[in-house]
């Protein structure tokens, strides 16, 4: 006896048939070359998105930076801060990843020394 409450009382639940379990989806594998062509082929559309906007601001503005001003397209000045603000996420990115590493080689070695 169950209390399940989508039984009726006194009976057993149904159990489906056992039916025979078909091969697994083999999930879709990618091959490097095909991960460089997306990636190739999504980079010329961000790079196509990118000379347009430049084409459509080419107002000039003045830029003031650090005591230096100069003036320049306004799409120049964005890509220009655009550029300099990935270079610094990587750079942080980078250092992560080596404190990780480090932090990952020191604890393999304490590991090795333990089972020594």
């Amino acid at each position: 006896m169950t209390d399940d409450p989508l039984t009726p009382q006194g009976q057993e639940p149904e159990v489906p048939p056992n039916k025979p379990e078909a091969a697994p989806a083999r999930p879709a594998v990618g091959t490097r070359a095909g991960v460089v062509w997306t990636f190739t082929i999504v980079a010329l559309i961000v790079l196509v998105f990118l000379v347009v906007f430049m084409v459509q601001n080419q107002d000039r503005v003045t830029v003031y930076f650090l005591g230096f001003h100069g003036q320049l397209a306004l799409g120049v000045a964005m890509l220009i801060a655009a550029v300099a603000g990935a270079t610094v996420v990587a750079i942080a990115g980078a250092v992560r990843i080596i404190q990780l590493r480090s932090r990952a080689r020191t604890s393999g070695k304490r590991q090795d020394r333990k089972s020594s």
